[in-house]
């Protein structure tokens, strides 16, 4: 294994992030539970965005970025990433639900937080009021699911809110988790970012030299 004790800084870093994660699945799962409402079947609209309209941080990008160094399939993330431009769509898309049953996403289950919130949280308004971000595709093809979450809030059921999320994230690492990047850039950087404590790892680099 090419990741030893000197990494347990990130491994507890990525442990952090993916409970955040699994704290927004619980919440958005609770609402399909309760509303109904869910994507509709092979719906992937929301994947086809430009990438440079999906930001986020490489803090986000940290479990996934150990999991592919510990596969040995880092480096072929990172060759691929240099003909990508900020502007196209993320790397991590597939397009054909033949080939990605389980949402657009190759690695649905490290993906960041805006792809796992958007249609299904909600954003803060001035007065410190929760209001939900509902994906336009939801109100169309469920006008009753959405009527339902709607009533559901007002009598105080919970959905998740991007800034508390994100907010969390920054407590993980206040430098990786502040500053957000196009969905690309930030994988690459997240990948650059552990591959270089790979590197020094394992060629015994000493910090405090």
């Amino acid at each position: 294994m090419i990741i030893d004790l000197s990494f347990k800084d990130l491994y507890g870093k990525a442990l952090e992030v993916q409970e955040l994660f699994d704290s927004v699945e619980e919440l958005t799962n609770q609402i399909r539970i309760e509303t109904g409402l869910r994507c509709p079947p092979s719906c992937r609209e929301c994947c086809r965005t430009r990438g440079d309209a999906i930001q986020v941080t490489i803090t986000e990008f940290l479990p996934l970025s150990l999991k592919l160094w510990n596969e040995g399939r880092a480096e072929l993330f990172l060759s691929a990433l240099e003909t990508v431009l900020d502007d196209d769509s993320c790397i991590l898309f597939e397009s054909s639900p033949e080939l990605s049953k389980e949402g657009g996403c190759t690695e649905y289950r490290y993906r960041p937080l805006l792809c796992r919130m958007f249609g299904f949280s909600g954003v803060m308004d001035k007065f410190g009021k929760v209001v939900p971000a509902i994906c336009r595709l939801l109100k169309t093809n469920y006008p009753e699911c959405v009527s339902k979450l709607l009533e559901r809030i007002s009598e105080g059921s919970r959905i998740p809110v991007f800034s508390e999320f994100s907010s969390r994230i920054r407590g993980v690492d206040p430098y990786m988790g502040t500053r957000t990047y196009s969905i690309n850039v930030a994988l690459r950087r997240a990948l650059e970012y552990v591959g270089m404590r790979v590197d020094y790892t394992t060629k015994g680099f000493d910090r405090t030299a």
